[in-house]
């Protein structure tokens, strides 16, 4: 990311959410583009023409937009977003979760870059309980092969937090990389509520914060990351292992097997809850009372509370639950029915667009009276007159 030495720029506050993976990110943002006009009427900037943008510019801040598997729009994505906010009066929002994989040294020049604003820090926690089995399925969806028993070994041994997982989910040193150079009044921890918690509280407190009236927003249509049961999640594990060097990430598996065959196919499927094992259990609990502390003696603004993210102890099961090999198999042939009517669908739609594309190469003219007409049914009447010349002729 380039570091621009053009004049302070001029604006409201400037709202920086910046993760975590896996806290309900997806549906706040969902809720937030959907209604980015509404956003906007009050006083809420979200800079950029899509969701997608937010995404760019985070491979941008963290000098991944030149990698030559980067889209080539990555590049300067984040300037882009400052001088669109500059001139705002009211607050600016950039959210997307990958920020928090930000160096401490990314994230001070994608601060300073709003020169003398006011900036806020905002990240959404959630305790680890509950993340560990999360972030173990995304893996999974990001074409990892690794089980999930091998997953938390691997957590437990890093003890220098040098994996993805504690880069994103230790949220107190993701605040400490981006909040070094804002104070902590303007550093927000926005906790998610516990399970069985009214579904809305988690908007309520992040549109709060932001200035937004929470109720003017219509949050029931707006999907969360959807997640995996144990079976389904067994099942793409094994996709990914006999797929090899098939169908690459980056390339076309994000959106074959993640969006179609996980999130369309399998997410719908009944299956059994992620849980953890007695062991794992107890130390997610551990471990998120630690980050707790850290959080506490930090002195940010908490949006929430912080005892939501270390959860009473509750029953866990002495080992984590193995799906029958009976249970992979209706999985499997669940899962090649429902990709072959995907494929069926694409089929059609792609006779239809090849007809359209036959008819505007033969007969150019027919073809867009039709379209016209459908537009305006002032034309009806010619376009029945000159099928009638067709005909004759």
């Amino acid at each position: 990311m380039s570091q621009s030495s053009a004049a302070v720029p001029q604006g409201g506050p400037v709202f920086l959410h910046v993760g975590s993976p896996k806290t309900g990110t997806t549906f706040l943002q969902n809720v937030l583009w959907a209604q980015r006009d509404l956003a906007a009427e009050q006083g809420l900037l979200l800079p950029g023409r899509r969701f997608h943008d937010h995404y760019l510019a985070t491979l941008d801040v963290r000098d991944l937009a030149s990698t030559p598997t980067a889209p080539a729009e990555a590049e300067g994505r984040w300037a882009e977003l400052v001088a669109e906010s500059e001139g705002w009066a009211g607050a600016t929002l950039i959210s997307h979760e990958l920020f928090a994989s930000a160096t401490a040294e990314q994230a001070r020049r994608a601060v300073a870059a709003f020169g003398d604003r006011e900036v806020h820090i905002v990240l959404t926690a959630r305790d680890l309980v509950r993340q560990v089995p999360a972030e173990w399925q995304e893996h999974i969806k990001h074409r990892s092969t690794v089980s999930m028993e091998h997953f938390l070994d691997d957590l437990r041994a890093d003890r220098a937090h040098r994996t993805w997982f504690w880069r994103v989910q230790d949220f107190a040193d993701v605040l400490r990389r981006w909040g070094a150079e804002v104070p902590a009044e303007r550093v927000h921890v926005v906790t998610v509520p516990p399970p069985g918690a009214d579904a809305g509280t988690l908007w309520t407190r992040f549109a709060t914060l932001l200035g937004l009236d929470p109720d003017s927003f219509d949050t029931t249509a707006s999907r969360s990351n959807s997640s995996l049961g144990l079976e389904q999640a067994e099942l793409l594990r094994r996709v990914n292992a006999e797929l090899g060097d098939r169908v690459p990430l980056p390339g076309p598996y994000p959106q074959l097997a993640k969006n179609v065959l996980a999130h369309r196919l399998l997410a719908g499927r009944p299956g059994t809850r992620l849980v953890l094992d007695e062991a794992a259990d107890t130390f997610a609990r551990e471990r998120s009372a630690e980050i707790v502390a850290d959080l506490r003696a930090l002195g940010y603004d908490v949006v929430g509370d912080l005892d939501e993210l270390v959860p009473a102890p509750a029953d866990a099961p002495a080992a984590i639950p193995t799906p029958s090999e009976a249970d992979i198999a209706d999985e499997g042939v669940a899962a090649i029915a429902g990709l072959l009517d995907e494929m069926a669908r694409r089929l059609v739609v792609q006779r239809r667009a090849e007809e359209v594309a036959r008819t505007i190469r033969e007969k150019p003219a027919r073809y867009l009276l039709v379209q016209a007409a459908r537009r305006n049914r002032a034309l009806g009447a010619a376009h029945r007159a000159y099928r009638r010349v067709l005909r004759r002729d």
